[in-house]
């Protein structure tokens, strides 16, 4: 009798398991098939930024700040975020059916990559199935949409960029056309410091990117990576595919992850969005969250702990 696997086949060997979880980020190669779905994503991408900001803001109405529709800051980047469908006419309906594409296939990509660490980690796979009830493919509506985003960035010629942060979900890919994004590499060797390390360059090269809500999860076992995005004189585009938590069953167990209690996951996902500020949002509003979490003592860090990190929004 043919007794199918538990786990679908692994993306990442030990040494790269290793590797994300110690450092938070890794480079990776793409399938095929998701490659091409990129692609036709990026020409739909320099179509939709072509064309002017009230067309733009028409089409994607700018909803819950930074978090659904379109947004602009002067001198710095424009960008879309997804969370569900838009078929207002030809154009939005075209890039809907073209994300959504990409969407499920990006989805899959990192529930295998959370397949392979939740075996790193002995963490039965099926607990993720409530974590992540209707984030593996595009919501065709609002009313049906989850935390995890699809975000269409356009970074302005020697302005467009974002101050280190690490994400507040579970993996983020990662995929710009030309230079800017760097991750922080912690010095491993240095167990005595949380500040040791290099910013590495990452170039073109896609990568995943481990959140807070992962960290939490795992109790550090998993480290969320620490990134920014640099100017370059050309400016970029990237797409961005965060995996967040679906917040549909908010009594969570975690027992699986090692501690026998439950907990509340929309207050934990408040308490994670709570403790940083946007790094996509205006200018003056950044300063005002900034302000806001140092009077309550709260401070950015380039390593975890209970130091509070930006987030990538």
């Amino acid at each position: 009798m043919f007794i199918p696997p538990s786990h679908p086949p692994p993306v990442l060997n030990a040494d790269q398991v290793i590797e994300l979880a110690r450092t938070g980020y890794l480079p990776l190669e793409l399938p095929p098939s998701l490659i091409v779905s990129l692609q036709e994503l990026l020409r739909l991408c320099t179509d939709l930024f072509s064309q002017d900001i009230s067309t733009k803001e028409r089409q994607y109405p700018n909803a819950e700040g930074t978090e659904l529709g379109y947004y602009h800051i002067q001198n710095e980047k424009e960008y879309l975020t997804l969370r569900h469908q838009y078929v207002e006419d030809t154009a939005t309906t075209a890039l809907s059916l073209t994300a959504a594409k990409f969407w499920r296939l990006a989805a899959s990509f990192l529930y295998r990559l959370l397949a392979d660490l939740s075996t790193a980690l002995d963490i039965p796979l099926q607990t993720w199935d409530p974590l992540l009830d209707g984030c593996l493919f595009l919501p065709r509506s609002k009313a049906e949409a989850t935390p995890t985003l699809l975000r269409l960035f356009n970074y302005l010629p020697d302005a467009g960029a974002a101050e280190k942060h690490t994400d507040t979900g579970f993996l983020t890919l990662c995929i710009g056309t030309a230079s800017g994004l760097q991750v922080w590499r912690p010095c491993l060797s240095d167990s005595t410091s949380l500040h040791s390390g290099d910013w590495i360059n990452v170039g073109t090269q896609p990568t995943v990117l481990a959140g807070k809500t992962l960290q939490w999860l795992s109790a550090g076992r998993v480290i969320a990576g620490l990134h920014r995005v640099v100017p370059n004189p050309e400016g970029r585009q990237s797409v961005v595919f965060a995996l967040r938590p679906s917040l549909r069953h908010p009594k969570l167990d975690l027992t699986p992850f090692g501690e026998p209690s439950m907990v509340n996951l929309v207050d934990v996902w408040k308490g994670i969005r709570g403790s940083v500020f946007n790094v996509n949002a205006q200018v003056n509003i950044r300063k005002e969250q900034k302000r806001r979490l140092q009077e309550k003592g709260w401070t950015s860090s380039e390593r975890g702990g209970t130091a509070k990190l930006v987030e990538e929004g």
